[in-house]
């Protein structure tokens, strides 16, 4: 994630094409629960990554995090690629319709394909706004237990 791909007022993440999946640019609507952590986040000068933690290049090492979460959470036989699953279930708990759920994840194919993918080409922006307020608010009442 860049600064230069947000836009907090428009509350909107454009992935670039370059790094989405499919090749295709993805527009991202940040919840209430994602602007208020954005918000918490610092910002270097000359560096646009927000997650960061040598100012020049984004975070790495994910694997080592990994392992470290295993130990501490007494987990295993996960992948990062897991809290899109858990992200994409919990929004489904939650009401939120299969092929909304597809667009936030910017899949192409799934509950919209064949000739209805041929036909359909909204965006469902109103509906995947909503999805991803209501997966804001299950998170951040997570949060608020603990």
């Amino acid at each position: 994630m860049r600064w230069s791909e947000l836009d907090l007022e428009a509350r909107t993440w454009v992935i670039p094409a370059e790094r989405a999946k499919n090749g295709k640019p993805h527009v991202v609507h940040l919840s209430d629960f994602a602007v208020s952590l954005l918000d918490e986040v610092p910002q270097f000068v000359d560096c646009d990554y927000v997650f960061t933690t040598t100012r020049w290049s984004p975070v790495s090492g994910f694997s080592k995090a990994l392992r470290w979460l295993h130990k501490h959470s007494e987990t295993s036989d996960w992948h990062m690629n897991d809290l899109r699953r858990t992200a994409a279930s919990g929004m489904a708990r939650a009401g939120v319709a299969p092929y909304v759920v597809e667009k936030v994840l910017n899949h192409v194919s799934g509950t919209i394909s064949g000739v209805a993918a041929v036909y359909n080409r909204h965006a469902y922006d109103a509906e995947r706004c909503a999805a991803l307020e209501k997966w804001g608010e299950t998170l951040s009442a997570l949060v608020d237990q603990n």
